[in-house]
């Protein structure tokens, strides 16, 4: 009998880069929003236990300004950049388990805004980038048991970030992007049908995660 080994989707920057750098600015804006998007949950929850709501809506409203200018909204993005970014956790703010997630989150908008700014492809890559590890920190942390049961399952030779790259998490996070550059390489008329499934897959995988 034989037995069929499901692919595991890896994370290829330079490919997403090649295939970023193929699309209009606008096609590059939105798969960078829709990063972003997806992890606009983490930094919510993160805010909800720093008292920082007022950073997160702040955010909320830089993202919406990418996406704006995603499908053709005069708007100034000038500085947006650096503005998200700085709602970054700082290094000497006290330590909380989310701070890994608003760092990722944070930084995922500001490359969106940076990506409206340039047209560098390697922005929506960095983008791109922001969401994988943000998966990767869910499951980086020894005590949770869903790697150490995959790590099981497959036999003790697997390495752990071998495990790492298996799980459902990354796994998930992985189909996304592959999706999102299908969608936004197919040019749709509008950015509304993947700006509201980014919405909605953000919440629910967020939900996922510790």
């Amino acid at each position: 009998m034989v037995i069929k080994m499901q692919t595991l989707r890896i994370y290829d920057e330079p490919a997403f880069r090649a295939r970023l750098a193929q699309l209009d600015h606008r096609a590059k804006m939105a798969f960078s929003a829709a990063c972003a998007q997806r992890l606009m949950p983490l930094f919510i929850r993160y805010a909800k236990k720093t008292g920082t709501d007022a950073q997160a809506q702040r955010l909320r409203e830089i993202l919406s300004t990418a996406w704006d200018a995603a499908s053709g909204v005069p708007g100034d993005v000038n500085g947006l950049d650096a503005e998200a970014a700085a709602f970054g956790p700082s290094d000497d703010a006290e330590w909380v388990f989310e701070m890994g997630y608003a760092q990722n989150a944070a930084a995922a908008v500001a490359y969106a805004i940076r990506t409206c700014l340039s047209d560098d492809p390697q922005e929506a890559a960095w983008a791109a980038r922001q969401l994988y590890e943000a998966a990767e920190y869910a499951i980086s942390q020894p005590d949770l048991d869903q790697v150490e049961l995959h790590v099981q399952k497959v036999g003790d030779s697997l390495k752990r970030n071998e495990a790492a790259l298996a799980s459902d998490l990354v796994q998930t996070a992985l189909a996304f992007l592959d999706r999102d550059l299908v969608v936004v390489e197919s040019a749709p008329p509008s950015w509304e049908g993947l700006r509201q499934q980014s919405v909605s897959e953000g919440l629910s995988w967020a939900a996922t995660l510790r």
